[in-house]
């Protein structure tokens, strides 16, 4: 049987660390009478089973038992507390990631998550970090070196390897509650069942987390006035600016269903010289929150039992779930598409004179004054977003004012395995131990996110809108119900697009001037005109793995060389589910009949162009696609003991997939004990990265993306996946330098330990430009006017307006306020390079019949550099040093040069005091100030230039943890996390913060308790 004892207990700061290369399993080898135990020791970053003495590489352990002195973390907390990580997903963020909300995965090195394998009890799982069974666990290991010899594909940054608890018998119970200021809290509750004391040891956990909405209304920083932070607003709203036209199309004046003073009764910024004219600007911060509720259920069961006494077997079972039923955003996106037979964002709608809204709109405007008045045909629209100022709650999920997501994120895995030793029956061979195993990962993602049909805005403008509207279409051969007769008949609704359809901006309680009771738009009208875009992804990964392991008979002076060698066979595959025929592709043109995509110059062409644009107003189609990739690859390994102070570690792997992809990789490490306390320990080895399994050549993906010429704004954006896309490759090296010894006086203990490291990515898999660069680079700075002679001119795609006729460029005349999408590239581009320290100092000492533990513990990033990005023979940016800057590229990746976390320590009996300190570096805002358009309210002056957030401050943060065992079976704990209260250093992003580095909680506190029978 086995059983299993922690290799090191120690305490840390945001968790308990402690620095080694690692665990101690037990096995107990049956006799006829007696029971004997063979140490061994497995190392995450190593398949030999080798002395502890001699493993080299820089492994943190984390135990649970520990992280409970520090209030329990959740996964998402433990990832972005990590001293080596970078910016973390999942928080609800709708700007960056918002796919990933509640779906946290580690970023080490802040080389992206993709760069860090995650595993669980040594096989590959899910990155997403809620699906891992937190009540089970015994330890969290942390490599922070590459390991791709070992486990393949993905390593490169580091692996964080999850062990659950092996030979746990009883049951135990743990809850949870954390206040949170503005919101409902928080809540953990789990259970942990174990039975069986001897060879066969049965395992379930059951486990529920529950996070409580927060609004952006509780929280001043994201509340902020548009002259402080204009970040989330937008010129692109219902209020709109409408031209009347002759039935020829014949322009005869220009109106705005607005003023000064309507706009800014409605909390709007009027904002004369915006694209498409005077805008009323809107915030739609108030629409979104800060803290989504979501929870997340996990189930897990293991069972490890004795086939015989040379071979073992293991098998686990995991499911989990992440709900989020509402991610609020926006009431509705703004238009980029439409239905009008001309492409862009620009004149893609119309109101027909009679449409019976006109009349008050008219006579609000004065238009009905005019002696123009009797030739006006139809009203275009310059730029429109059907729902903003005054929300909808149709598809909010009955909850809010705007338009919500949804997400449903499932995982199963099951994971068995055989190990043990060859025996008798093979000879020569009896001694050698193997580890065969079979893990299967599943994970069905569905995600919703509403947005209108362009068309059915359009037949509903013009009176056939409306899921009972069956009118008769008497000329198919236009585009569009032509009817007229009935027009708003026979459950034929008609659309009201002007301000006089709602009473108030709904999230400010601020009451509409323009509302004209009874003419709102009916509730079954508007849930017509948008299509849920139910989109349901599923991931599958196979892998089987045969490790064989043992002693050879050569004796080097520090003992036998240990090899390990093996097999990998992976199988993944991926496929889209998408149901309506408007999301999946069937309806590939704004009009499901009457249009077909087409280059602009056929004369046929009447709007629908070659990508396919689709129905939708903002985004486009997606065609589902399923995708698999194989991958075979053999690895060997050596434990070299040279000496009883020098051990060396070298290990090789080939790894080929399907479609004629492969890379060779490999790996040198070492560990010298100097003298004493004082040893050193150094690594270099290669790493590599497969393309995403998504990233099919030539595919496009349509989405959107903020541009600075643009002020920030968001519109279309696509990329396309490149042919000639091939593995990322990496260099990685480490040296590190250990002090372990006593302290100062008797009874003290202290350690130090320092280590160098240092990657490489070479070719990194990424957009080979940004849409936002090559906007940059095409529009001039200051004026916006596009350069038209400039190589990447065809990746700009133009809007139909009177300065780019029919989207084509013209010199001196276009400009950025033409931009409908800019195209880009994914594939091998630039390389990236990051270097520094981590460091820990631990001192121990006896206080008071108790132990006081002082520590500290940080990464110092000396160097994060990306080479010059080249693009179609330009170079679209420079080699950018990415240290100490926010990077915003549509949302922040910022890079600290440092991060620390010390702590305090006090146990004595029955008590467990800790008081910790979590501090991040400020940063730099590259972008500078921004001058939005707009006056401040009440006057004609203009806003003017905003530096605030050009230096993004430090972040220093306290928090304590109290615990009081009242037995060994019961204890009680209280955290108070963030002691000060201090909001997160201040963005210039639409929260106001990073999501990705911060969060928005505030002081919480939690108190929970944890019962053992």
């Amino acid at each position: 049987m086995k059983t299993a004892s922690l290799a090191v207990v120690a305490y840390v700061i945001g968790g308990t660390v402690a620095y080694a290369q690692e665990d101690e399993v037990v096995r107990v080898e049956r006799t006829d009478e007696t029971e004997a135990r063979q140490k061994k020791v497995i190392v995450t970053g190593s398949a030999i089973r080798g002395t502890p003495e001699d493993a080299a590489l820089p492994v943190n352990v984390y135990s649970a038992d520990e992280l409970e002195l520090q209030g329990s973390p959740t996964g998402l907390d433990f990832a972005k507390n990590l001293t080596q990580s970078g910016p973390t997903y999942g928080e609800s963020n709708y700007f960056g990631g918002g796919n990933r909300i509640g779906a946290p995965a580690f970023n080490l090195r802040n080389l992206g998550p993709d760069n860090t394998l995650t595993l669980l009890n040594g096989r590959r799982v899910s990155e997403n970090i809620s699906n891992i069974p937190m009540m089970a666990l015994e330890r969290t290991e942390v490599l922070k070196d590459g390991a791709a010899t070992i486990y393949g594909a993905d390593a490169v940054g580091g692996v964080v390897n999850f062990i659950t608890k092996s030979e746990f018998v009883g049951f135990e119970v743990k809850a949870d509650y954390k206040y949170v200021d503005g919101s409902d809290g928080e809540w953990d509750l789990g259970a942990l069942y174990g039975i069986g004391e001897g060879p066969t040891n049965l395992m379930v956990s059951a486990e529920w987390s529950h996070r409580s909405r927060l609004e952006t209304e509780e929280r001043d920083f994201s509340s902020l006035p548009y002259w402080e932070n204009p970040t989330a607003w937008s010129f692109l709203t219902n209020l709109a600016r409408y031209l009347p036209q002759t039935a020829g199309g014949t322009t005869i004046g220009s109106l705005y269903d607005y003023t000064q003073e309507s706009c800014e009764s409605q909390g709007g910024i009027y904002a004369p010289g915006s694209p498409g004219g005077t805008a009323c600007s809107y915030g739609y911060a108030p629409y979104y929150n800060l803290v989504e509720d979501q929870d997340i259920f996990r189930i897990y069961g293991q069972l490890n039992t004795e086939i015989d006494e040379n071979t073992d077997f293991h098998i686990e079972v995991a499911y989990a779930d992440v709900k989020v039923p509402n991610q609020f955003n926006s009431p509705s996106l703004p238009t980029t598409q439409g239905p009008a037979t001309t492409t862009g964002a620009t004149f893609q709608y119309f109101v027909p004179q009679t449409n019976p809204y006109v009349a008050d709109f008219a006579a609000r405007t004065g238009w009905d004054q005019s002696p123009l008045y009797g030739l006006t045909d139809r009203y275009s629209i310059v730029l429109l977003r059907p729902f903003a100022h005054q929300g909808q709650t149709v598809t909010s999920g009955g909850e809010g004012n705007s338009n919500s997501a949804s997400v449903d994120n499932q995982i199963w895995r099951i994971s068995t395995s055989l190990d043990g030793s060859l025996g008798s029956v093979f000879g020569p061979a009896a001694g050698i131990d193997y580890d065969f195993a079979v893990t299967y990962n599943q994970q069905k993602f569905t995600y919703e996110d509403a947005d209108y049909l362009g068309f059915r805005l359009q037949e509903a403008l013009n009176g056939f809108g409306g899921p009972a509207c069956s009118a008769a279409d008497l000329d198919p051969n236009t585009l569009g119900t032509q009817n007229p007769g009935a027009a708003g008949q026979n459950g034929c609704l008609w659309f009201n697009p002007f301000s006089s359809s709602y009473a108030q901006q709904p999230e400010l309680g601020l009451e509409n001037p323009n509302y004209v009771p009874g003419t709102e738009n009916d509730p079954a009208l508007i849930g017509w005109l948008f299509d849920p875009r139910h989109a349901e992804t599923t991931t599958t990964n196979l892998t089987v793995d045969l490790v064989f392991n043992g002693m050879m008979p050569i004796e080097l002076p520090g003992g036998a060389i240990g090899w390990a060698a093996g097999t990998q066979w992976r199988q993944d595959e991926t496929s889209e589910y998408n149901p309506s025929d408007f999301h999946n592709g069937a309806v590939p043109c704004a009009w499901p009949v009457g249009q077909r995509p087409l280059p602009s110059t056929d004369p046929d062409f009447n709007g629908c162009t070659l990508n396919r644009p689709g129905p939708f107003g903002f985004y486009g189609i997606d065609e589902a696609e399923a995708y698999d990739r194989q991958a075979m690859s053999y690895f060997a390994e050596l434990n070299l003991p040279l000496h009883d102070r020098l051990n060396v570690q070298a290990a090789a792997r080939r790894e080929e997939f399907s479609g004629g992809l492969d890379a060779t990789v490999y790996k040198i490490a070492g560990k010298w004990d100097v003298f004493g306390p004082l040893s050193m320990r150094a690594s270099y080895g290669t790493n590599f990265l497969a393309p995403d399994i998504s990233l099919s050549p030539g595919s496009v993906a349509s989405i959107v993306r903020a541009y600075d010429r643009a002020n920030g704004n968001w519109l279309g954006a696509q990329t396309v996946t490149r042919t000639d896309i091939e593995p990322e490759e990496a260099e990685s090296w480490n040296l590190g330098v250990i002090w372990d010894s006593d302290g100062f006086a008797s009874g003290h203990h202290l350690s130090v330990m320092l280590d160098y490291f240092d990657i490489h990515l070479k070719g990194e898999i990424d957009q080979l430009a940004t849409n936002n660069q090559i906007a940059n680079i095409v529009f001039a700075e200051g004026t916006g006017l596009a350069d038209c002679s400039s190589p990447l001119i065809g990746r700009v795609l133009l809007n139909n307006t009177a300065t780019s006729p029919n989207g084509q460029c013209v010199q001196g005349t276009s400009s950025i306020n033409d931009l409908n999408t800019v195209v880009t590239d994914i594939g091998n581009g630039s390389d990236q390079l990051t270097s520094g320290v981590d460091f820990s100092i631990r001192y121990d000492m006896p206080l008071y019949d108790g132990d006081l533990t002082f520590g500290v513990d940080g990464t110092k990033v000396t160097e994060l550099e990306t080479t010059a990005r080249v693009l179609d023979g330009v170079e679209v940016a420079p080699a950018d040093d990415r240290l100490g800057y926010l990077n915003f590229e549509s949302i922040p990746f910022s890079a600290p040069e440092w991060r620390v976390n010390s702590y305090i320590n006090f146990n004595r009996e029955r008590h467990n005091l800790r008081l910790v300190a979590r501090y991040v570096s400020g940063v730099e805002d590259e972008r500078g100030g921004v001058d939005p358009l707009g006056y401040y309210p009440g006057t004609t002056d203009e806003i003017g230039l905003i530096t605030k957030g050009i230096d993004v401050d430090h972040s220093l943060r306290f928090d304590t943890t109290y615990v009081f065992n009242f037995s060994d079976n019961l204890a009680f704990s209280a955290t108070v996390a963030n002691i000060f209260d201090e909001d997160p250093p201040y963005v210039r992003a639409e929260f106001g913060y990073d999501p990705r580095t911060a969060d928005a909680l505030g002081r919480t506190i939690q108190v929970g308790v944890k019962a053992t029978f």
